[in-house]
C-alpha cells in the first residue's frame, strides 16, 4: 500500500548496462540456468524413481524408463512453467504456502518430539501444539493464496 499499486519492479537483468559486458552477464546467468536445472529437479527424480522402480531389477529397461520418467517430469515442469509464467509470484506465494510452512514450522516440532519428547508431558504437549499450530498457518496462508489469487 506504502508503494502504490502501478509499482513495478523490473528484472535484475534489465538494471546491467546495455553494452557488451551486459549482454555477456546475461548469457552466463542463463546458462548458469540451463545448468543448475538439473540439479533443481534431482530430488524430485530420486523420489519418484525411489517409488516407482523400487522392485525392479537394474536393466536397460529400468534405466530407459527412468529416462523416460525424467523427460515427463521435465515437460510437466515446463507446461506449469508456460502455463502460469505471468502468474509466477502468484504460483509461488502457493507453493511456498504449501511446502515452507511445514519446513519451517511442522518438522522441527516432529523432529522435538521424537528426539526429546519423551522427556515430559509438557514438552510433549508443546510439541503437539507447535505441531498443531504449523498446520493451521499452513492452511490459512493456502487458503488466503487461492482467494487472493484472481486479485
Amino acid at each position: 500500500m506504502a508503494w502504490a499499486t502501478d509499482l513495478t519492479t523490473p528484472l535484475i537483468t534489465d538494471e546491467l548496462p546495455q553494452n557488451w559486458f551486459g549482454w555477456i552477464l546475461k548469457f552466463l546467468f542463463s546458462l548458469n540456468l540451463i545448468f543448475s536445472y538439473p540439479l533443481v529437479l534431482h530430488p524430485a527424480h530420486i523420489v519418484i524413481e525411489n517409488y516407482l522402480y523400487n522392485g525392479m531389477a537394474k536393466s536397460k529397461k529400468r534405466q530407459w524408463l527412468k529416462n523416460l520418467t525424467r523427460t515427463i517430469l521435465v515437460g510437466i515442469t515446463v507446461i506449469v512453467t508456460v502455463a502460469l509464467g505471468h502468474e509466477l509470484d502468484k504460483f509461488l506465494g502457493l507453493l511456498g504456502a504449501l511446502t515452507c510452512t511445514p519446513i519451517a514450522f511442522s518438522f522441527p516440532a516432529i523432529f522435538h518430539y521424537k528426539a526429546l519428547g519423551h522427556k515430559s508431558t509438557t514438552t510433549k504437549l508443546i510439541d503437539i501444539s507447535l505441531f498443531v499450530f504449523s498446520l493451521c498457518i499452513m492452511a490459512y496462508c493456502t487458503f488466503e493464496d487461492i482467494i487472493m489469487w484472481e486479485d
